[in-house]
């Protein structure tokens, strides 16, 4: 009987009742601990402005600081796999608890940027060790019944903290200070590691497994990842192809990735095997939550630039518009759990994605006098939606593996969320601004010069400022700067109703994939 049989058979046979309170303690720190490492994985323009004029640097500069934490995240990934094996999974949570809680309290004492930026890359190495750790966590340490509500957890807290970061930053800024927002992170890493060592059970260390590791696909992938999502962070802001770095890094991903796709397949035993991107289940999972990814980018991302740069919102304002419409998906989370044992769990992601593209679409007819009462709606539809595409995913990909692909999987979702959210943030950020300059230009069209119309409005706001300024030429400057405004307005926010109707559309559509999936049998192998 080979070892996987064993280990399967033996988590099969593993009591299904109540599991002790340790255990749950264990699981509860990772899960506390992964839902931190997401918060923190965006620092938001409201972070950073207060970091950028404490150490006196620029936007550009400054940007690096966000990019160094994901990048090292994702880079991480394949790290966790080689840590899991040979350390336990109780270990590694150990080690990335401690890295990133130690580094979040060094962080505002940085002297300089570079030195910031590095404890970032620490921050986001640690948080690429701890979170796909919690896959594993969850199902060793939790009877099988209970599996699917402690996954449920996981996909939540991947879900929501796209929306909530910026609020809680919002918060942080207002009410403490900019250092803040890296020593809030003291208290649930300190939590997560000594919760962690008390509640999970330790493996021996195999060392053995040092001479067996595939270390040069771990290199390659690693190095693959990280250019790749360097290259998408940093892409907007340096014009894509328009720029040496951006094309030398995104060759660099298209070759280190490439090597490591060949190497895989010929590996017995690779760091992640994309062998199992092949199996039906599993491969279109990913895709739709790929796709899912990029549709809570597309929120998180549009929604408080529209409030803060059109309503003249302040950043916690529009952050507490999230935190009511989180409420429909953490009440529902348990019940969609409960409800993907009794039904096909096809059915339920084609009825979440369907249901959340036309969450995203009622945004399709935005318009500048729009307020959160009247984007409220989309979100609470996005959030009843959510669950019912996370949940019955995690289901549709458990239930296709093996206990030795268990690792293997945890990566893979990482990889997803990490790349998907780069990927959605890049492509949201591109697209507004094109779509942004297209409708700027579009809208000129119709503002000839001396034309009767535009110079009827011109005159008309002239009057209105001669109140307060007597120079008809200073008058008629500011008249025609706000006409100018008015005009970036309009365009702007035709931009972000393109980007609604697209994203919507192709969440909806992705609702196809499942005709292609099979059903799993619940009760099966692992939930």
């Amino acid at each position: 009987m080979s070892t996987a049989t064993t280990v399967q058979g033996s988590a099969q046979s593993r009591p299904t009742g109540l599991p002790n309170i340790r255990a749950l303690i264990g699981v509860a720190a990772v899960l506390l601990g992964t839902t931190t490492s997401l918060l923190n994985s965006r620092l938001t323009d409201i972070g950073l402005a207060d970091i950028r004029g404490a150490l006196g640097v620029g936007m550009d500069e400054a940007s690096w600081l966000t990019t160094a934490y994901v990048v090292a995240e994702v880079a991480a990934i394949p790290s966790a796999v080689w840590l899991r094996s040979i350390l336990s999974p109780a270990r590694g949570v150990m080690i990335g608890a401690l890295i990133f809680t130690i580094a979040s309290m060094l962080a505002p004492f940085s002297p300089n940027l570079q030195t910031l930026i590095s404890i970032q890359a620490i921050r986001g190495l640690s948080a690429g060790i701890l979170m796909p750790m919690a896959y594993a966590v969850i199902m060793r340490h939790l009877p099988q019944h209970l599996r699917l509500y402690g996954l449920s957890l996981y996909a939540l807290a991947s879900s929501l903290t796209p929306n909530l970061a910026a609020s809680i930053e919002g918060w942080v800024i207002t009410h403490l200070s900019w250092e803040y927002l890296f020593w809030i992170n003291i208290i649930p890493g300190s939590l997560t590691l000594l919760a962690g060592a008390y509640g999970l059970a330790n493996d021996p260390i195999k060392f053995l497994r040092f001479r067996r590791h595939d270390g040069f696909g771990l290199l390659a992938l690693s190095f693959g990842l990280a250019a790749l999502v360097t290259a998408l962070d940093q892409g907007n802001r340096l014009d894509w192809l328009g720029s040496g770095l951006i094309v030398g890094l995104l060759a660099s991903a298209l070759f280190f990735l490439s090597i490591y796709l060949i190497h895989a397949l010929r590996h017995p035993d690779p760091v992640v095997s994309p062998r199992l991107l092949a199996r039906r289940n599993i491969g279109f999972s990913l895709f739709l939550m790929f796709a899912m990814r990029i549709g809570l980018m597309t929120s998180a991302y549009l929604l408080p630039q529209y409030l803060i740069r059109i309503q003249g919102y302040r950043a916690l304002e529009s952050g507490t518009m999230f935190w009511v419409s989180a409420l429909p998906q953490i009440v529902l989370t348990p019940f969609v759990a409960w409800l993907a044992y009794k039904m096909d769990p096809r059915s339920l992601t084609a009825f979440g994605l369907m249901l959340f593209g036309a969450g995203v679409l009622m945004l399709s007819d935005l318009t500048h006098l729009w307020t959160s009462d009247q984007i409220l709606p989309s979100l609470f539809v996005q959030s009843i939606a959510a669950p019912f595409t996370a949940i019955p995913l995690m289901v549709l990909i458990t239930e296709d593996i093996s206990v030795r692909e268990i690792p293997w999987i945890a990566s893979l979702v990482h990889i997803v969320r990490t790349v998907g959210t780069a990927i959605g943030l890049a492509a949201v950020s591109t697209f507004t601004r094109m779509q942004e300059q297209v409708h700027s230009n579009l809208l000129g069209l119709h503002l000839e010069r001396g034309a009767a119309d535009v110079q009827g409005r011109i005159d008309r706001t002239a009057a209105m400022l001669e109140a307060h300024n007597s120079d008809p030429t200073t008058v008629t400057a500011q008249a025609t700067a706000m006409l100018a405004r008015t005009v970036q307005r309009e365009a702007f926010v035709l931009a972000y109703s393109d980007m609604f109707v697209m994203i919507g559309l192709a969440i909806a559509l992705a609702a196809l994939a499942t005709l292609f999936m099979r059903r799993p049998s619940l009760p099966g192998k692992f939930l």
